[in-house]
């Protein structure tokens, strides 16, 4: 399984490799980064029918500096009619907006709504209800940096 993480901040993604690897074999390997939702956009179209390119999840910030996490889920949504394969998103945010929470469910490939910080028992219960990662598939890292 693969996992792009978008989030404006370093250090989340520094928070998110620390805790996959204590949970998920070989994450590292199968993780790609992106800092702005745009390049992630951009990394998906250009890879929309390649299916060993694409993640199979997207863990997703709300509040970034450049294209807000509500935009790149509208955005998402006309893309993923075109990608070859379905990708579920988590929307991982420090809000507790009841409003954010519920925008952020409408959308049918949100799978759920982390509120941070991410623990380890949610990272856990993301990869037991979805598996782990298998060992023979390899994406780039810090993709949009």
């Amino acid at each position: 399984m693969n996992l792009l993480i978008i989030d404006d901040e370093p250090i989340q993604h520094l928070i998110y490799d620390k805790m996959l690897d204590i949970y998920v074999p070989n994450a590292s390997s199968h993780t790609m980064h992106s800092y702005d939702g745009a390049n992630a956009l951009e990394f998906l179209k250009r890879n929309s029918d390649n299916a060993k390119a694409l993640p199979d999840m997207i863990f997703l910030d709300i509040h970034m500096a450049s294209l807000s996490g509500f935009d790149f889920l509208e955005r998402f949504k006309k893309l993923s009619q075109k990608l070859i394969k379905k990708i579920e998103v988590y929307v991982i945010s420090s809000s507790i907006d009841p409003d954010d929470i519920n925008r952020s469910k409408a959308y049918a490939f949100v799978k759920d709504y982390i509120i941070k910080p991410v623990t380890q028992i949610a990272i856990k219960n993301i990869f037991n209800s979805n598996g782990q990662f298998p060992n023979n598939m390899a994406l780039l890292k810090h993709y949009g940096q």
